[in-house]
């Protein structure tokens, strides 16, 4: 009787992923349904965005986030986002979903934003009890433009693009 459930359970959760998925590609979809559920897709990291398969210049944009940390004893931290070109082939494979978490991330303030700061504040100074009370986190994120295709000379793909500084996503104080 308990595995019955349990695969009915299984199969509804399923069958309401599915359906998320299909409200959110879906163009038909009433737009007003897509803006609810947004932001749950959002956190369970499936939101699939503007669709652009045949869009070339749909990607013209670097982000790498930036978080300066002030604690509350005065010292100062800065973490950045992981570069993708430098990690090995199986690391940018095994990663995947996280760099593009925090591409996500980047394109949109989410309220995800304040436990995420919290975390960082605690992994950049394990040292500290409790070392996110108290901590001031400025979130940012900076652009790199990538050129089109056509521009000559060519770049290696390996070269990071110049970074300039870029938007302020948040600024959190964390009591």
């Amino acid at each position: 009787m308990l595995t019955r459930l349990r695969l009915y359970a299984v199969n509804t959760l399923i069958a309401v992923f599915l359906l998320l998925l299909a409200i959110d590609l879906l163009p038909q979809a009433p737009k007003a349904v897509q803006t609810a559920i947004q932001p749950l897709l959002a956190r369970l990291g499936i939101d699939q965005g503007p669709y652009a398969l045949f869009a070339p210049n749909s990607d013209a944009l670097n982000t790498r986030l930036r978080a300066e940390i002030t604690y509350r004893d005065g010292q100062q931290a800065e973490w950045i986002s992981p570069a993708w070109r430098e990690q090995p082939n199986w690391q940018r494979f095994w990663r995947f979903r996280h760099q593009e978490w925090l591409d996500h991330m980047s394109l949109r303030p989410d309220p995800a934003l304040e436990p995420w700061c919290r975390f960082l504040a605690r992994s950049m100074r394990p040292d500290l009890p409790d070392a996110d009370r108290g901590a001031e986190v400025r979130l940012i994120a900076d652009e790199a433009h990538i050129p089109p295709a056509g521009d000559r000379p060519w770049t290696t793909w390996r070269e990071l693009p110049p970074f300039r500084d870029g938007v302020v996503l948040s600024y959190e104080y964390l009591r």
